[in-house]
Protein backbone atom coordinates (compact mmCIF):
# COMPACT_ATOMS: atom_id res chain seq x y z
CA UNK A 1 0.00 0.00 0.00
CA UNK A 2 2.53 2.17 0.81
CA UNK A 3 4.99 1.47 -2.48
CA UNK A 4 1.95 2.99 -4.73
CA UNK A 5 1.21 5.53 -2.11
CA UNK A 6 -2.76 4.07 -1.18
CA UNK A 7 -2.29 4.09 2.53
CA UNK A 8 -4.64 7.12 2.82
CA UNK A 9 -7.21 5.27 0.85
CA UNK A 10 -7.02 1.76 3.33
CA UNK A 11 -10.46 2.19 3.77
CA UNK A 12 -12.33 3.72 0.88
CA UNK A 13 -14.63 1.23 -1.21
CA UNK A 14 -12.97 0.27 -4.53
CA UNK A 15 -15.61 2.14 -5.91
CA UNK A 16 -14.76 5.62 -4.46
CA UNK A 17 -11.00 5.33 -6.08
CA UNK A 18 -10.40 7.50 -8.87
CA UNK A 19 -9.45 5.94 -11.81
CA UNK A 20 -5.47 6.09 -11.40
CA UNK A 21 -5.93 4.69 -7.79
CA UNK A 22 -7.80 2.07 -8.48
CA UNK A 23 -5.75 0.87 -11.54
CA UNK A 24 -2.56 1.03 -8.91
CA UNK A 25 -4.96 -1.59 -6.12
CA UNK A 26 -5.54 -3.72 -9.54
CA UNK A 27 -1.86 -4.32 -10.10
CA UNK A 28 -0.92 -4.53 -5.95
CA UNK A 29 -3.84 -7.07 -6.20
CA UNK A 30 -2.50 -8.81 -9.22
CA UNK A 31 1.18 -8.71 -7.70
CA UNK A 32 0.15 -10.51 -3.47
CA UNK A 33 0.61 -14.01 -5.31
CA UNK A 34 3.56 -13.08 -6.70
CA UNK A 35 3.18 -15.12 -10.25
CA UNK A 36 5.38 -16.48 -12.22
CA UNK A 37 3.65 -14.31 -14.99
CA UNK A 38 1.97 -11.54 -14.86
CA UNK A 39 0.21 -9.41 -17.80
CA UNK A 40 -0.23 -6.59 -17.37
CA UNK A 41 -2.40 -4.12 -20.06
CA UNK A 42 -1.29 0.08 -19.87
CA UNK A 43 -0.72 -0.31 -16.40
CA UNK A 44 -0.08 3.35 -15.94
CA UNK A 45 -2.39 4.99 -17.76
CA UNK A 46 -3.87 7.93 -15.20
CA UNK A 47 -1.31 7.33 -12.92
CA UNK A 48 0.36 10.34 -11.63
CA UNK A 49 4.50 10.23 -12.39
CA UNK A 50 5.46 9.67 -8.47
CA UNK A 51 3.30 6.58 -8.58
CA UNK A 52 4.56 5.50 -12.18
CA UNK A 53 7.94 5.54 -10.53
CA UNK A 54 7.10 3.11 -8.05
CA UNK A 55 4.97 1.07 -9.71
CA UNK A 56 8.11 0.53 -12.05
CA UNK A 57 10.68 -0.10 -8.85
CA UNK A 58 8.27 -2.51 -7.56
CA UNK A 59 7.76 -4.21 -10.72
CA UNK A 60 11.69 -4.61 -11.46
CA UNK A 61 12.00 -6.11 -8.17
CA UNK A 62 9.53 -9.01 -8.60
CA UNK A 63 11.63 -11.85 -8.37
CA UNK A 64 11.88 -14.81 -11.01
CA UNK A 65 8.90 -12.68 -12.73
CA UNK A 66 7.90 -12.52 -15.90
CA UNK A 67 5.95 -9.61 -17.24
CA UNK A 68 3.92 -9.34 -20.61
CA UNK A 69 3.15 -5.94 -20.68
CA UNK A 70 0.99 -4.12 -23.72
CA UNK A 71 1.66 -0.16 -23.74
CA UNK A 72 1.88 2.77 -26.21
CA UNK A 73 4.76 3.93 -24.19
CA UNK A 74 7.85 3.93 -25.04
CA UNK A 75 9.59 4.66 -22.12
CA UNK A 76 7.40 2.26 -19.83
CA UNK A 77 8.21 -0.51 -21.84
CA UNK A 78 12.03 0.62 -22.07
CA UNK A 79 11.86 0.51 -18.12
CA UNK A 80 10.32 -2.66 -17.47
CA UNK A 81 10.87 -4.56 -20.48
CA UNK A 82 13.90 -6.73 -21.32
CA UNK A 83 12.81 -7.10 -25.08
CA UNK A 84 10.48 -5.20 -26.89
CA UNK A 85 7.74 -6.84 -29.56
CA UNK A 86 6.43 -3.86 -31.70
CA UNK A 87 2.94 -4.40 -33.22
CA UNK A 88 1.21 -2.63 -36.22
CA UNK A 89 -1.87 -3.26 -37.52
CA UNK A 90 -2.00 -6.84 -35.40
CA UNK A 91 1.18 -7.83 -36.65
CA UNK A 92 4.48 -8.16 -35.09
CA UNK A 93 6.88 -5.81 -37.15
CA UNK A 94 9.90 -5.39 -34.61
CA UNK A 95 11.52 -7.44 -31.51
CA UNK A 96 14.61 -6.60 -29.87
CA UNK A 97 16.21 -4.91 -27.00
CA UNK A 98 15.37 -1.14 -25.66
CA UNK A 99 18.79 -0.37 -26.62
CA UNK A 100 18.93 -2.18 -30.33
CA UNK A 101 15.58 -0.55 -31.08
CA UNK A 102 16.90 2.49 -30.16
CA UNK A 103 19.82 2.37 -32.33
CA UNK A 104 18.09 0.93 -35.33
CA UNK A 105 15.05 3.23 -35.59
CA UNK A 106 15.61 6.16 -32.95
CA UNK A 107 16.56 8.98 -35.37
CA UNK A 108 15.79 11.18 -32.24
CA UNK A 109 13.08 13.71 -32.63
CA UNK A 110 10.84 13.80 -35.97
CA UNK A 111 9.53 16.22 -37.34
CA UNK A 112 5.97 15.45 -39.69
CA UNK A 113 4.30 18.14 -41.88
CA UNK A 114 1.83 16.89 -43.96
CA UNK A 115 0.77 19.71 -47.00
CA UNK A 116 -1.64 19.19 -49.58
CA UNK A 117 0.29 21.26 -52.26
CA UNK A 118 4.03 21.97 -53.00
CA UNK A 119 4.15 25.54 -52.00
CA UNK A 120 2.69 25.63 -48.63
CA UNK A 121 5.76 22.15 -48.28
CA UNK A 122 8.44 24.90 -49.51
CA UNK A 123 6.81 27.72 -47.48
CA UNK A 124 7.10 25.01 -44.14
CA UNK A 125 10.30 24.03 -45.04
CA UNK A 126 11.68 27.92 -45.39
CA UNK A 127 10.05 28.45 -42.00
CA UNK A 128 11.72 25.56 -39.87
CA UNK A 129 15.11 25.70 -41.73
CA UNK A 130 15.19 29.60 -40.90
CA UNK A 131 14.12 28.63 -37.28
CA UNK A 132 15.71 26.32 -36.27
CA UNK A 133 19.01 25.92 -39.01
CA UNK A 134 20.45 22.88 -36.29
CA UNK A 135 17.66 19.93 -38.00
CA UNK A 136 18.33 17.65 -40.71
CA UNK A 137 15.78 16.97 -43.14
CA UNK A 138 14.71 14.36 -44.51
CA UNK A 139 12.33 14.80 -47.35
CA UNK A 140 10.33 11.52 -47.41
CA UNK A 141 7.21 11.51 -49.34
CA UNK A 142 4.59 8.65 -48.63
CA UNK A 143 1.13 8.14 -49.66
CA UNK A 144 -1.33 7.26 -47.22
CA UNK A 145 -2.09 4.01 -49.12
CA UNK A 146 1.69 3.05 -49.09
CA UNK A 147 2.68 3.40 -45.91
CA UNK A 148 4.74 -0.09 -45.13
CA UNK A 149 5.72 -0.88 -41.34
CA UNK A 150 9.09 0.22 -41.50
CA UNK A 151 8.13 3.77 -41.77
CA UNK A 152 5.40 3.16 -38.87
CA UNK A 153 8.15 1.95 -36.45
CA UNK A 154 10.49 4.75 -37.15
CA UNK A 155 7.25 7.10 -36.91
CA UNK A 156 7.50 5.89 -32.70
CA UNK A 157 10.63 6.97 -31.24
Amino acid sequence: METLDLSDYANVKSDNLSGGNKRKLVCAMSLLACPCVEFLDEPTTGVDPVSRRSLFKMLKQLPQCSLILTTHRMDEAEALCDNIAIMVNGRFVVFGSPSHLKSTYGLGYSLTLNTCEEPMRIQAREYVTANMPYLEFKDHFVSKEKKDNKDIVENLF
